[in-house]
């Protein structure tokens, strides 16, 4: 077995950047007001992921703004557990943001599964 590497903050940024960089201009453009945040709490969340807000289309409770817009990516879990390949690595985070990118155009868990993300 393979020693795991670290990937620095910049390492780990490329990979995502890359993933968002093959989505269509039209993907991309409707993520403009979307955050795209690394994070290192994914193991308290337990998951690669988490979309945080409304969907797209969709309306705030109570007539406000709702929560801030965001896609979080965990480079603690994904590292931990791809970190070995960067190849496989690249791959899971490449299907972590298309997932989430997924719930921010409004599929839910059962249909972001069914898109094979």
């Amino acid at each position: 077995m393979s020693k795991r590497k670290r990937y620095s903050e910049e390492e780990f940024e490329a990979l995502v950047r890359s993933a968002l960089d093959d989505l269509p201009d039209e993907f991309q453009r409707a993520l403009d007001d979307v955050a795209i945040v690394v994070s290192d709490r994914g193991a308290e969340e337990h998951a690669y992921g988490m979309h945080v807000g409304m969907r797209l289309g969709g309306s705030a409770y109570f007539g406000g703004g709702g929560p801030p817009e965001e896609i979080l990516i965990f480079r603690d879990t994904l590292v931990r557990d791809f970190g070995d390949d960067p190849k496989r690595l690249r791959e899971k985070v490449k299907q972590t943001v298309l997932h989430e990118v997924g719930h921010h155009f409004g599929f839910d868990e059962t249909g972001v599964r069914k898109l094979g993300l």
